[in-house]
């Protein structure tokens, strides 16, 4: 399925690329929103040939000895960022494209795009780029690490901690140690600090790394699944309500096109009724093909 996204991805981005017949407003704008849209599906395509030669032909059989430096590597915060980005880049490039359909139907065929027409158009871009961006990156942002980092892996000589090790269990480890005086929300950073002071200079740098956001599963995406007292429970939840509301907008938009179109069908079936019926059929199957049209390239 990867490889398959990757081959039709790449020749629908270089046909619209290439086209020359999206001269007026319209078709420039659909042409610009349609390549947000393939770009979004080709990075997902990206992804899933990637994860899927690192699972059967990189790491095959060695997984559960290399589980915690695979999610803890930057790899896989690699293909986290890729996916992430190439979903929300393209839906809401579709939701855009969505509304400027439904906004656009009575004038289908306009003059070519107006010098402040391209300026809103590429605000509307870099905003739908800079947006996913940001979305994909923020969980890696060390200055959040307290948000993001749900646990730490440490070296294999390290054998006070073993697997992945949340707060709570370092917590439970240095009250045992340092006495019950410690609170419950310490920092990444002081967890660091308490854990140097348990080992004299003699046992060297303690190896450990941050288990990140992207790697709280082996497949290295986003974390939609998050419990209650997981620190980004808050982040994921808005964006899941962000990416229902642009589902429901571009389901709001494909139901007026549909709308539209039996509107502008039956107007022009009573208009043209005394007219010759190989004309009027003409017009009605013109109609009905290019409405076609923007609800499967909608989909």
């Amino acid at each position: 399925m990867g490889v398959l996204a990757i081959g039709f991805n790449v020749v629908v981005i270089v046909r619209l690329i290439t086209d020359s017949s999206a001269a007026n407003s319209f078709a420039a704008v659909n042409r610009v929103f349609r390549i947000l849209i393939t770009t979004g599906d080709l990075l997902t395509g990206v992804y899933l040939v990637t994860a899927a030669v690192m699972d059967t032909i990189i790491i095959r059989n060695r997984y559960c000895r290399s589980q915690l430096e695979w999610l803890s590597g930057d790899f896989c915060a690699f293909l986290g960022i890729i996916s992430t980005f190439g979903a929300y880049i393209s839906l809401n490039a579709m939701m855009c494209l969505s509304f400027f359909r439904v906004t656009s139907l009575k004038r289908i065929s306009g003059d070519r795009l107006e010098k402040h027409q391209k300026v809103a158009l590429t605000c509307i871009i870099s905003l739908l780029v800079i947006y996913a961006a940001t979305l994909s990156f923020i969980p890696l942002a060390d200055g959040l690490k307290d948000f993001f980092v749900n646990g730490l892996s440490y070296s294999r000589n390290m054998n006070l901690f073993l697997a992945a090790v949340s707060k709570q269990n370092h917590i439970k480890v240095f009250r045992a140690y340092y006495g019950n005086r410690l609170r419950e929300d310490l920092s990444w950073d002081e967890i660091g600090r308490l854990l140097n002071d348990m080992f004299t200079d003699n046992y060297g740098e303690i190896g450990r790394k941050k288990i990140h956001f992207y790697g709280n599963a082996g497949v290295c995406l986003f974390k939609y699944f998050v419990k209650t007292n997981d620190p980004q429970f808050l982040f994921v939840w808005i964006n899941l309500m962000v990416n229902l509301a642009s589902t429901f907008v571009i389901a709001i938009c494909y139901m007026m096109i549909l709308m539209f179109a039996n509107r502008t069908a039956k107007r022009l079936h009573g208009m043209m009724a005394a007219n010759d019926g190989n004309v009027r059929d003409s017009r009605a199957e013109r109609l009905q093909k290019s409405i076609t049209r923007i609800i499967l390239t909608n989909l």
